[in-house]
């Protein structure tokens, strides 16, 4: 396994819902979510090129929520 094809761990998240292609981690601070949002475009590549697939979702995309925190999409 090549230093590109290998998972990327995710920094620690305070909720998690979980989909049928994709999950979303939900985090205190904007840095941590930036740091999941590439690491989940990593991960999505890795996990791309061995056939996953994520439906209309956008893994790494980011949004702010209303009470201040961020949600990540996670493939």
């Amino acid at each position: 396994m090549t230093k590109k094809s290998r998972l990327v761990d995710y920094p620690d998240h305070d909720i998690e819902r979980v989909g049928c292609k994709v999950s979303w981690y939900r985090f205190k601070t904007k840095a941590d979510a930036m740091k999941a949002s590439k690491a989940a475009k990593h991960n999505a590549g890795v996990l791309w090129s061995m056939g996953y697939d994520f439906g209309y979702q956008s893994p790494g995309y980011v949004t702010e929520n209303e009470d201040g925190t961020y949600t990540v999409c996670i493939p």
